[in-house]
């Protein structure tokens, strides 16, 4: 027997791509998270003092290649990765053609997901860790999150019987921006 293709739940949008449906609900998310801050600061410290290390070091010459990984450790895990997690951010939008999701600069993409899609929406309280395995872009055995902070979100469950959870600050404002257009 042949089986159908299934068509996908939800597509991938370019970042740049003119979207002109109308916005009910926006909201952008970023971490910023005291806890991981401090945790963050303190491994980039000792990752920049590694890379520092080398030039006080009279055998400098003696070990270049270890050197040289020392300093490119140290300017990613120091400098590039701190950055690149604040200017993080997840943006949810409700538009009237879909729902979207934009996990800038790691997805380099949006998501769209039709509301036709959407069988079920929920507000949840969840644990990031035991749930999902944590904070970000995550895969678990309750389906796939996209979170940043807090244990609060909407979970959506989709017409082939996906779920996805969507972190948010205000989960009764976005369920219910979901909700206008989702028919239960």
């Amino acid at each position: 027997m042949d089986n159908p293709k299934q068509e996908p739940m939800a597509t991938e949008i370019g970042i740049k791509e003119q979207n002109d449906a109308t916005l009910l609900y926006r909201e952008v998310q970023q971490f910023r998270q005291f806890w991981m801050w401090l945790v963050l600061l303190v491994s980039s410290l000792s990752c920049l003092g590694a890379a520092v290390i080398p030039f006080f070091l009279k055998e400098f010459r003696e070990n270049v290649i270890l050197n040289i990984i020392l300093i490119v450790f140290g300017l990613i895990y120091g400098i590039f990765l701190p950055a690149v997690v604040y200017v993080t951010k997840l943006t949810t939008e409700v538009r009237s053609d879909g729902l979207y999701l934009s996990f800038y600069p790691i997805l380099f993409y949006q998501i769209k997901i039709p509301y036709e899609n959407v069988v079920k929406c929920d507000v949840k309280k969840y644990d990031p860790l035991r749930d999902y395995g944590g904070w970000g872009i995550r895969y678990g055995p309750k389906g796939k999150a996209y979170n940043v902070s807090g244990d609060r979100g909407v979970q959506l469950e989709l017409a082939n019987g996906e779920k996805i959870l969507i972190g948010s600050g205000n989960p009764e404002q976005l369920a219910t921006a979901i909700g206008f257009y989702v028919r239960k």
